[in-house]
């Protein structure tokens, strides 16, 4: 025999699975904090390009149509100079904004809405 009884032994094995269960656990904490993180970010982002998305989807789409009915228009010669100063395009910040520029950019921010959809979809799986 070595020393040990039967319930000495059943006692050490209980210690040593307690101690796994306990680093599970934390193991277990940390990766939902993680993915907890990883969700609020790809929903704040989402959030964000919706509202953001359809401002400027409409806002280049009324001033592309604005300046396609100023340039159809019949314009009497002295009216001319005013007509021709409609903007084609605008500096803000160092950006340069055109009505092609925003809608291509609402285009974009709807495709970030859809893939960060489809990631929160793939974590809540997964998780």
């Amino acid at each position: 025999m070595s020393g040990l009884s039967a319930h000495d032994e059943y006692e050490f094995h209980d210690r040593r699975e307690a101690g796994h269960r306990w680093l599970w656990l934390v193991l277990r904490g940390l990766g939902i904090a993680f993915w907890g993180l990883v969700t609020f970010a790809l929903t704040f982002v989402e959030l964000v390009a919706e509202v953001v998305a359809p401002l400027l989807l409409m806002l280049g789409g009324l001033w592309w149509a604005l300046g396609q009915v100023v340039a159809a228009l019949p314009i009497p010669p002295e009216i001319q100079p005013m007509v021709q100063s409609f903007p084609k395009q605008l500096v803000a910040g160092g950006y340069v904004l055109t009505p092609s520029g925003l809608i291509v950019q609402g285009l974009w921010l709807l495709a970030v809405v859809a893939a960060c959809r489809t990631l929160n979809g793939i974590i809540a799986k997964q998780t």
